[in-house]
């Protein structure tokens, strides 16, 4: 390792350093490679770690189903991602081609082995957002990003810890963007049409305006709803009466956040501070990328040996003919048209879907989808079979219904 060139009359002894330089030049090379590692890890995190999107939507029965979408690091074969709630009913994770991706259950968490995905889609259910104290329901959340909620139909919001950033009437149903932080959202199932409720309607919207009011908040338009509803009530039209009032509280919310939300004059400044930021995350994710492409083909080789994926596409059988929804229909006229509009879904799909679809597209409760499902089996119309731990409903075939 170390050459013995000569013995120097005075007994020194004269040494080549070629090692030793060579390792002094390589020690900088591979401090940086750890370095970038760093920042690819980094990256990693800042990006997984708020999501894109985030929905709840609230069900009658007092169950939350969550939407959450998000990037993910394709290099790396496992990703962790928080959890609203302990108890979490019918887990779906998807990446971003609808592929079902396989994910362990912790405490509070979720492990998805993502195998190469660069985004995933999470759907489950939950009941721990909700609470009931008497007639008011409330929902509660912490989020580190902005989010929405859709309310069920026919319920009258309370009150609300923070105002919100977009409020909208969609099918019946509230829709509220909020910010990020925490919030409760109070909330009452309204039962219109009498002159009870028609009154306390009108006397809650006009508290809350009085409260805007007072506060410097214009509500013109809330006003003028108002107005309505009082006019009605005078005629006896207590439902049309009660309804008004609930949309001019509704307005006041919008009035009130429109207040809030005017546009800074300072635009210049924003706009450099956005040119930096975004800037920097050029910086990071080109760190990212040099770092990945020294350890990517190790990782993905390795992820591959145990890449464990269920296809979001459910296999068909060639034995298996799905029946025509018409020829359901002739056969069980007696049918519910609830119960045709899911046939027809059903038969949309190629005659088999998970039942957590079902849930998505018809916006029911867990419990009353499963119900209906049920009441379809027991008609010999749909049979339900596991696959990986979801319900898979088909349709049967039509020799099996005769």
């Amino acid at each position: 390792m170390i050459e013995v060139q000569k013995v120097l009359p005075e007994g020194m002894i004269f040494v080549r350093i070629n090692y030793i330089l060579t390792t002094m030049v390589r020690a900088p090379v591979v401090a940086v490679c750890f370095l970038l590692l760093t920042l690819s890890s980094f990256v990693q995190y800042a990006i997984g770690s708020s999501p894109k999107v985030l929905d709840f939507t609230i069900y009658a029965d007092g169950t939350t189903h969550v939407f959450y979408q998000t990037d993910v690091d394709p290099q790396s074969p496992d990703f962790i991602l928080n959890v609203y709630g302990s108890s979490i009913e019918n887990l779906v994770v998807q990446d971003e081609n609808g592929t079902l991706l396989s994910s362990k259950m912790n405490t509070n968490t979720v492990t998805v082995a993502t195998l190469g995905a660069s985004a995933i889609k999470v759907d489950y259910d939950t009941p721990d957002l909700i609470s009931k104290n008497g007639k008011t329901w409330t929902f509660h959340v912490n989020s580190p990003t902005d989010y929405s909620i859709l309310l069920p139909k026919n319920t009258v919001i309370v009150g609300m810890s923070t105002s919100p950033l977009n409020m909208q009437i969609v099918d019946d149903q509230s829709l509220i963007s909020l910010p990020s932080g925490a919030s409760d959202i109070n909330y009452v199932f309204g039962v219109l049409g009498t002159s009870q409720t028609a009154t306390l309607a009108i006397q809650k919207a006009q508290d809350f305006i009085n409260t805007l009011n007072s506060t410097g908040v214009k509500t013109p338009m809330a006003l003028a709803k108002l107005s309505e509803a009082r006019s009605d009530f005078n005629q006896g039209k207590y439902s049309d009466a009660e309804s008004l009032a609930n949309s001019a509280k509704n307005l006041a919310l919008q009035e009130q956040q429109t207040t809030i939300s005017k546009p800074s004059t300072d635009s210049s400044g924003n706009h450099t501070q956005n040119n930096l930021n975004d800037n920097m995350s050029i910086y990071l994710l080109t760190g990212g990328v040099i770092a990945a492409a020294v350890a990517g083909i190790i990782i993905v080789k390795k992820a591959r040996t145990h890449k464990i994926i269920t296809s979001n596409e459910i296999p068909k059988s060639d034995s298996y003919i799905p029946p025509e929804k018409e020829e359901i229909y002739k056969l069980k006229p007696e049918l519910r048209q609830d119960d045709k509009e899911i046939i027809a879904f059903i038969s949309e799909k190629g005659g088999q879907v998970y039942e957590s679809e079902l849930r998505k597209k018809f916006l029911m409760p867990r419990t009353t989808m499963w119900r209906a499902v049920k009441r379809l089996e027991r008609e010999d119309v749909v049979e339900i079979e596991k696959v990986d731990q979801q319900n898979l409903i088909k349709l049967r075939k039509m020799e099996d219904q005769k």
